[in-house]
C-alpha cells in the first residue's frame, strides 16, 4: 500500500477552521448511528476515530468501515485531497449582476480543455460542491439545444450555494465551496473558489452567524470583477441606457462598485486585525467585464485585438488562452487609461488598496445576451457563445498567490 503525504494543517472550505490533520472527524457509515451534535438528527454522526482496519480506514462506533471525512467544527464533508494537496484560496468578489458566475462557468469550463494554460491539468475535486457551476456550463457549452435560449441566472442570496450547520445552539450559514485540483508538473494543489451573491459584499450585509465572506481572511489573491456598463459615464459613451442593455450590458447606475472594493478591503483589515495603514495580504487582480461591449471605447482598442487572432479551431484556442504576459500588461495598460477616463474613483481605490494590482479584461459570454420579455433576466444561444480570456483573471491570481506553479504570468 503507498503511503500518503498529509499536509501539516487543514484549513476548512467550509467553515475556515484551521486543524491538523489528526483532528479530522469521519462519517459514520452504519444506519443506527444516524443523528449528528452540528448537522442535525437526518445527518450520519461524525466521530473521532480510534480504530482502523489493516488498510488504514477509519472504523466506526458500531463497527462498519469507513472513508468520508469531516471537519472537526462545521462537521461538513471534506474531499479527500483536502487533506493530502496544499490549498490555496481565491475570493471572487463584485455588485450585484456584475458577471462572477459567468466568469467562473466560463473560466472552469475552459481550463478543462486543455487550452488554456500549457501543460495545466484541471480537475473537479468534489462535483458536488461544484454542482451549480457544472450546471451553468452544461447550459452554456454543453447543451443539447444549442439554438434554443438559455437563462443566465441570478446567483441566490440563499439556497443551493450555501450550508447550514449548529454550533453552540446557533445555526450557521456558509458558502459552499468550489474545489478544483491543479495539476502542472511535479506541483498539485488544491484550489478553492467561492461564488457569493454580490448582495453579501455590500456594507452592512455581513454578520457573525452568516459569516458568507469570511473566505477573504483566508484568501491568497482577490479576484474583484467590475462591470463597466453600470457606470453612467460608460453607458453614456457607449449611446445611453437602452443602447447598454440592447448590447447586453447592465444599464444602470444602482450600485458604486468602487465602495463594494473598500468594503471588501475592511472586511480583511478586520478578520486578519490589520492596521488602516498596513497592506493587504494578497494581491488585488481586477477582473472588467463584458469587454466586447465597452472595448471599442479604449485607445488602442481591446475589441480589435482581443483574441481575434486565427480562424476556426485556432481562432477558439486563441479566445481562450492566457495570453503571454507583455499582452496582458499592454492589456493592463489600456484598461488602465480607460478607467482613468470613465472610472477614475475605481482606479484609485484599487491603486490605494494595492499599489501592484493588476487588470485584466475579459468576455464571458463574447455575445450580446438578450433580455427576456419579462424582464426575468439574460438569456443567449448556447452556439452564440464565444468567451474571450475567461480564464485569464484567475490564472493571473493564481500566479500572485502560486508563483512557481504559473511563472510565466509573474510580473518581471
Amino acid at each position: 500500500m503507498a503511503l500518503r503525504t498529509l499536509v501539516p494543517s487543514i484549513t476548512c472550505p467550509h467553515c475556515w477552521a484551521e486543524f491538523p490533520p489528526a483532528q479530522v472527524r469521519y462519517v459514520s457509515e452504519h444506519e443506527t448511528l444516524r443523528g449528528d451534535s452540528v448537522l442535525g438528527e437526518g445527518a450520519q454522526m461524525r466521530f473521532l476515530p480510534s480504530r482502523f482496519d489493516a488498510r488504514g480506514r477509519a472504523i466506526d462506533p458500531a463497527g462498519s468501515v469507513c472513508s468520508r471525512m469531516a471537519c472537526k467544527r462545521c462537521h461538513l464533508e471534506l474531499p479527500p485531497a483536502t487533506v493530502e494537496l496544499p490549498q490555496t484560496i481565491l475570493s471572487i468578489v463584485g455588485a450585484p449582476a456584475c458577471g462572477k458566475s459567468v466568469m467562473l462557468a466560463a473560466a472552469s469550463f475552459s481550463l478543462r480543455s486543455g487550452l488554456v494554460v500549457e501543460g495545466l491539468d484541471f480537475l473537479d475535486a468534489d462535483p458536488t460542491l461544484n454542482d451549480l457551476t457544472l450546471e451553468l456550463e452544461a447550459s452554456l457549452f454543453r447543451s443539447s439545444t444549442p439554438d434554443q435560449p438559455t437563462m443566465i441566472a441570478k446567483t441566490d442570496l440563499s439556497g443551493r450555494l450555501y450550508r447550514e450547520f449548529q454550533i453552540e445552539d446557533a445555526t450557521w450559514m456558509a458558502p459552499k465551496p468550489q474545489l478544483f485540483v491543479l495539476a502542472r508538473g511535479q506541483r498539485r494543489q488544491l484550489l478553492c473558489l467561492y461564488d457569493n451573491a454580490g448582495e453579501h459584499f455590500l456594507p452592512g450585509h455581513d454578520s457573525a452567524h452568516e459569516p458568507v465572506t469570511r473566505h477573504l481572511a483566508s484568501s491568497r489573491a482577490l479576484v474583484f470583477v467590475v462591470d463597466p456598463t453600470q457606470d453612467q459615464r460608460v453607458i453614456e459613451r457607449l449611446g445611453g441606457r437602452e443602447t447598454v442593455r440592447a448590447r447586453g450590458g447592465a444599464g444602470s447606475t444602482e450600485q458604486r462598485q468602487d465602495l463594494v472594493l473598500i468594503e471588501a478591503a475592511n472586511r480583511v483589515r478586520r478578520l486578519r486585525a490589520l492596521g488602516a495603514s498596513e497592506p493587504l495580504p494578497f494581491r488585488i487582480i481586477i477582473a472588467l467585464a463584458k469587454a466586447d461591449i465597452w472595448g471599442g471605447l479604449t485607445t488602442p482598442e481591446i475589441s480589435a485585438g482581443f483574441g481575434k487572432a486565427g480562424v476556426g479551431e485556432a481562432r477558439i484556442k486563441t479566445a481562450l488562452a492566457v495570453p503571454e504576459l507583455d499582452v496582458l500588461e499592454s492589456a493592463h495598460v489600456v484598461c488602465s487609461a480607460f478607467l482613468t477616463e470613465h472610472m477614475p474613483e475605481l482606479l484609485a481605490t484599487a491603486r490605494a488598496l494595492d499599489p501592484k494590482f493588476r487588470i485584466v479584461p475579459f468576455s464571458g459570454l463574447g455575445r450580446a445576451p438578450s433580455r427576456s420579455s419579462l424582464e426575468l433576466g439574460l438569456t443567449i444561444c448556447p452556439r452564440d457563445v464565444r468567451p474571450v480570456w475567461p480564464a485569464a483573471p484567475i490564472v493571473v491570481a493564481l500566479a500572485e498567490a502560486e508563483p512557481l506553479m504559473f511563472p510565466e504570468y509573474v510580473r518581471r
